[in-house]
């Protein structure tokens, strides 16, 4: 029996990072969701601003995840993830004052600091996931987390909307989600496994082989996937209040379907990614994101409120589905084609996925201002079919060779 056969994947070691990710993620949903709004209407920002600020949420995450996979290499993973919390908390509350003092200059600066911060967990947390887990439920492992964001986000969401409506006090959301950050990187370090025992790597899965096995165009489907959708980021719930309804908590009701389902059922969706078609699984997922994109186009043409919401929340709760099996997918092949140095082949991906996340939002801004509000999500709704043949080549190149390994 080979060394890979007698070793199981370490669930009990990742418990303790599934509990920091839903600490760190209680503040994702509202703080995403409040951001554009709070600098669009109180601090009277443009859109080229707002797309600002979410493109340095993820420019942090572009310049500094290859600094973050070198840093987090076996037995300095959990660290990554306690270093990347803590900075995070930092920005949250420095967020909190940029509100006191109405400065979107000091927003935008602190959204830069938080995206260094998620740099250093996101890799350190790909790594460690990776690394615990064997090749055939690496994708049920990335989707335990999904589910662990997923609770998170949804139960962060109730928490800031109760603290918003009763204390009236933007400020004390942002303490609240710095505070829950310090907690989640605590968790990780203070709870600290034994190391994974070393596994041997198969031949042809290793790093140099990594363009043989479709990664290379796998990375350029993701990027520009990534781009695309990320046109949309700061916009969404803008659009939403400027066409279907001005209601914010009616808008964000319209996400709780998708957070429940993802919270609910992210381990069971990855576990059947695991053991499904990748490709049509990934080719799924960019067609119905696109399609749910143009469903936002015209959906208040042909439905009257309040269908038109719930159609949009239909439409979303679909994507989540399939949006984060693919996630799951992607995690998986990339976590598998860098067997043995997680760090550094995540520290790569998140970083190309940072540049695309970056410079889409600035896209988007500028033709939300210069052209029409429709015209980013048109734009994503078509661009997202041209993603699927790319998608499909890295996949089968990807699948050829994990085959021809399996082969004596």
């Amino acid at each position: 029996m080979s060394v890979s056969q007698s070793i199981t994947s370490d669930w009990r070691a990742l418990r303790s990072v599934y509990n920091s990710a839903f600490a760190c993620s209680l503040g994702f949903f509202v703080v995403r969701f409040l951001l554009p709004i709070i600098a669009y209407a109180s601090m009277g920002a443009s859109a080229i601003q707002v797309a600002l600020i979410f493109s340095l949420l993820t420019l942090g995450a572009a310049l500094f995840s290859p600094v973050a996979g070198r840093a987090a290499k076996r037995g300095r993973r959990r660290e990554s993830i306690f270093f990347g919390a803590t900075v995070r908390a930092l920005a949250y509350t420095g967020m909190a004052i940029s509100i006191i003092f109405l400065d979107v200059n000091m927003l935008i600066i602190n959204s830069l600091i938080w995206g260094l911060g998620a740099a250093f967990y996101q890799v350190g947390s790909d790594a460690e996931i990776s690394e615990r887990v064997l090749r055939e439920n690496r994708a049920e492992a990335f989707g335990r987390r999904a589910a662990a964001n997923g609770r998170g986000q949804v139960i962060g969401a109730f928490i800031g909307f109760t603290l918003l409506f009763t204390l009236e006090n933007i400020m004390v959301i942002f303490l609240f989600y710095a505070a829950s950050n310090l907690i989640g990187g605590l968790i990780v370090v203070r709870h600290r496994p034994p190391l994974e025992k070393q596994r041997e790597i198969p031949n042809g899965l290793g790093g140099v082989s990594v363009v043989g096995l479709g990664i290379a165009a796998l990375v350029i489907a993701a990027a520009l996937d990534t781009f695309i959708s990320a046109l949309l980021s700061p916009f969404v719930e803008l659009y939403i209040l400027e066409v279907f309804t001005t209601d914010i908590l009616l808008v964000a009701l319209v996400y709780l379907p998708g957070g429940i389902i993802s919270g609910m059922f992210g381990g069971y969706m990855g576990r059947f990614a695991d053991h499904k078609s990748k490709i049509g699984i990934v080719s799924a997922a960019v067609i119905v994101g696109a399609l749910s994109t143009l469903g936002l186009v015209f959906v208040p043409a042909v439905f009257a409120f309040p269908v038109d919401l719930l159609m949009v929340a239909l439409l979303f709760s679909i994507g989540t589905v399939t949006g984060t099996m693919a996630y799951t997918v992607m995690s998986s092949i990339f976590g598998t084609a860098y067997e043995g140095r997680a760090s550094e082949g995540f520290g790569m991906f998140e970083s190309a996925m940072g540049f695309s996340r970056f410079s889409a939002p600035l896209v988007g801004g500028i033709l939300w201002d210069f052209l029409d509000p429709t015209a980013p999500f048109i734009l994503v709704g078509l661009s997202g079919f041209v993603l699927v043949p790319i998608y499909a080549y890295g996949m089968k190149k990807y699948e050829q060779a994990v085959q021809q390994q399996k082969e004596p």
